[in-house]
């Protein structure tokens, strides 16, 4: 029998709200989850609330209502007859929800997490150690995001790596890049995300607006750095990440860039940089992270600033879009019992 849950939806641009919507009923591989608390990428979900996602704010009447989120974190409920290796009770991670309805939007249907229950295939759900903090794991996804990233750009041991932007994604790859040895700087103007990025993530955190970043990377290493790392989403920043890389160097543009990213040929051509684009994550490693999460070797949670009741969370959007630098990690709690 098929059921009814709250979730937040975009029904429109710049609009947050909270509607009741209807999930399948269970089928064989699916499993049943309730949503304890779900992670907000603040980058991605900015832009499909702003329309900026893919422009889809060209055809709003083909893309809204949005259900965003793809990440949370909840207790099994319900298991179908051939899922094996999950069992009520388990807490565990997963992306997101189907609908009942299978017109609902989201610009890489199915992922809406932010949704009081949760009906996903067994096959995508990752079991987590009984130690873990919920609310943590809620962002599995930002270290997902980053660690893809990080491997994809082939960073290892001995690197000088320059983070540029500190926010959940930026964090996460400094993490990322640290755990294969490299030696990591970072980067931000925002002082809260600067002081959680010296104490969490980096070997040296800067303040972009008070110190050089090109001059202290160079005292460092005067051909310059291995890999810049740019998570700003910000298009204008790859001259800066240029300048900042060694001749041959790697450029990883981490972030999610909704304006044309313009690049000056010749001196990129003298530079001869690598650049990789990396998209989303790689599903196979979430029993990893799930691990490393119960381990300690993740640090997310105290890089939340904020666990907000779902009720809430068109105030919370609005705090997001209108006041980023007081934001750093942003989760929807849908239920008191944990």
């Amino acid at each position: 029998m098929s059921r009814t849950t709250p979730a937040i939806v975009f029904p429109r641009i710049d609009t947050a709200e909270i509607r009741t919507v209807t999930l399948p009923d269970l089928g064989p591989d699916d499993v049943g989850v309730r949503t304890v608390f779900s992670g907000v990428s603040q980058g991605t979900e900015r832009w499909v609330l702003t329309g900026r996602y893919n422009r889809i704010g060209q055809d709003p009447a083909a893309h809204y209502p949005a259900f965003p989120g793809y990440q949370a974190a909840g207790i099994v409920e319900e298991t179908g007859s051939n899922v094996h290796g999950l069992a009520v009770g388990d807490p565990v991670i997963l992306q997101g929800t189907r609908f009942e309805d299978p017109s609902i939007k989201w610009p890489d249907h199915p992922v809406a997490s932010h949704a009081g229950y949760l009906i996903a295939v067994g096959k995508s759900v990752t079991r987590l150690p009984a130690n873990v903090d919920l609310a943590a794991a809620s962002l599995f996804r930002m270290a997902g995001v980053s660690r893809h990233g990080v491997r994809l750009t082939g960073i290892d041991a001995g690197d000088l790596v320059v983070v540029i932007g500190q926010g959940m994604i930026g964090q996460m790859s400094a993490q990322a890049a640290r755990r294969r040895g490299a030696r990591v700087i970072s980067s931000d103007l925002i002082k809260l995300r600067v002081e959680a990025s010296a104490r969490y993530s980096a070997d040296r955190a800067i303040d972009a607006s008070a110190e050089d970043v090109l001059d202290l990377v160079l005292e460092e290493s005067p051909q310059g750095a291995d890999v810049v790392i740019e998570t700003t989403g910000d298009s204008r920043m790859f001259a800066a990440c240029r300048d900042l890389i060694r001749p041959e160097g790697r450029i990883c543009l981490q972030g999610y860039y909704p304006d044309p990213i313009v690049v000056d040929f010749h001196p990129a051509h003298l530079k001869r940089p690598t650049v990789t684009f990396p998209c989303g994550w790689d599903a196979a490693e979430d029993p990893e992270i799930a691990a490393d999460l119960g381990k300690g070797n993740l640090a997310l949670a105290p890089l939340i600033t904020h666990r907000i009741g779902y009720e809430d969370a068109p105030s919370a959007y609005r705090l997001m879009t209108e006041h980023p630098e007081e934001i750093l990690g942003l989760v929807f709690r849908w239920s008191s019992e944990i």
